[in-house]
């Protein structure tokens, strides 16, 4: 972590992503890879059967690919992210396999998940629809598909930070290629009184 704040200091004017998973059943999963793009405030996330680090790795590339390299090199200059084995892959997330780099990844000091605040801010969000203790398939958490429509009502509440403004209108408003790419992608900004952040948005909505 002493490395990641010295790199910003001498680098101040780059864009960090944080990055985490979370999970209700670590036996059995699923397992949600969490990236909070720190320059638009934004929740992106990925789901995963397993937590391995081949797997974390594959979210890495998910988001590129969706980003394109130019967007996830800007926005994600840097990856900020814990210790667990499962983001061990570090040469591989850092760089591409034709041998160009499109990352720096650090790491938080061990038993600090605070040092990555903004992202367990934003699981507070994500537990509104998917409680601790609660079988998340059950709840709906089937698809990456039903993923997506959790971060389009995340991404659609208004964030007192922001001047009352969503993550997707800010990101509309001063970075709209990054805005376009995760429409394609389908995380949709929602009408603030469509805004669903409880436990039942899945169920019902995608298969």
């Amino acid at each position: 972590y002493r490395d990641y704040l010295e790199y910003l200091s001498l680098n101040p004017d780059v864009f960090v992503t944080q990055m985490d998973t979370i999970y209700n059943d670590e036996t059995n999963g699923p397992f949600v890879q969490t990236f909070r793009l720190m320059s638009c405030k934004l929740l992106f996330a990925v789901l995963h059967k397993n937590k391995t680090a081949d797997n974390m790795l594959k979210g890495v590339n998910i988001l590129e690919s969706v980003l394109g390299r130019e967007l996830f090199e800007k926005h994600c200059h840097v990856i900020l992210t814990d210790r667990g084995s499962e983001f061990s892959l570090a040469d591989a997330i850092e760089s591409r396999t034709d041998g160009t780099r499109r990352t720096r990844i650090y790491y938080c000091d061990p038993m600090r998940s605070n040092q990555k605040g903004s992202l367990e801010n934003n699981h507070e969000l994500l537990r509104y629809i998917l409680p601790k203790g609660t079988d998340l398939n059950a709840l709906g958490l089937t698809s990456q598909k039903s993923l997506k429509l959790a971060l389009s009502h995340i991404n659609s509440y208004p964030v007192e930070m922001l001047g009352g403004k969503s993550p997707l209108q800010y990101t509309e408003f001063l970075f709209p290629k990054l805005y376009e790419a995760l429409n394609r992608y389908g995380i949709k900004s929602l009408n603030v009184n469509d805004v669903v952040l409880k436990p039942y948005l899945l169920k019902n909505n995608v298969k």
